[in-house]
Parts: structure tokens; C-alpha cells; sequence
């Protein structure tokens, strides 16, 4: 199954830096950014190929309830593939506005949101 492609910026808390990094490598096929990185967006970026999805990482914050999302073309598929590579994915759900989405959780059990693109 070929890589999904998946769009937005986030920032995630980990409490094992090196560890994650390597995960969200492995599991999201995504590689460190060459941007230099600052105090306001994180210690490491990982970003896709494309350029469309941007994860910085930094210490937990317990203070950051926001919810982490990225867009998709297709949740059936990105959810197959995320499954298929061994993450933890919640059902195929739909919101109040009927735009298909699902959950997924990192080795740290941070939650990212899945959500179709309109």
C-alpha cells in the first residue's frame, strides 16, 4: 500500500524525544525538517515528503488541550494504512457536520485526529 498523503501542522509534547522521532518516522513516513528549529516552534521537525504535514516536537505541556489534526483526501484509506504500519486507530466516525474523521494514538498514547477534506 502506498504512502497516504495528509496535510497540517501540529505540535506534540513527548516525554522521549528520540523515541518519537523515530516513530513518527517509521509509522508516518515522514523525515526531519531542515528548517532550523526555535523556542516557539519546538526542539525536532519531522515533515512529508510533499511538504504539507509539519510535526514539531518539545517537552508535554499539560497546558496544550488543543486537538492535533490533519486533513485527508480519503480517512478509509489513511486509516488502513496507519493500521496496516502497526498504529493504534480508532473507528471511522462522523461529526456533526458529516465530514468522515478518525483518532489515532502515538507510543506516548498523544491522540491525533484524522478529518476528510471537504
Amino acid at each position: 500500500m502506498s504512502s497516504v498523503r495528509f496535510k497540517g501542522s501540529i505540535y506534540i509534547g513527548v516525554r522521549d524525544l528520540a523515541a518519537a522521532i523515530a516513530w513518527y518516522k517509521e509509522k508516518l513516513d515522514l523525515r526531519e525538517s531542515r528548517k532550523p528549529m526555535d523556542d516557539e516552534i519546538g526542539d525536532v521537525a519531522l515533515v512529508s515528503d510533499h511538504g504539507d504535514a509539519f510535526i514539531a516536537f518539545g517537552a508535554p505541556n499539560a497546558a496544550n488541550v488543543e486537538t492535533r489534526i490533519f486533513s485527508v483526501g480519503n480517512t478509509q484509506k489513511a486509516r488502513e494504512w496507519l493500521a496496516a504500519r502497526g498504529v493504534k486507530v480508532g473507528p471511522l466516525q462522523v461529526d456533526r457536520q458529516g465530514t468522515p474523521y478518525f483518532e489515532m494514538r502515538d507510543l506516548e498514547d498523544n491522540m491525533i485526529e484524522f478529518s476528510e477534506e471537504p
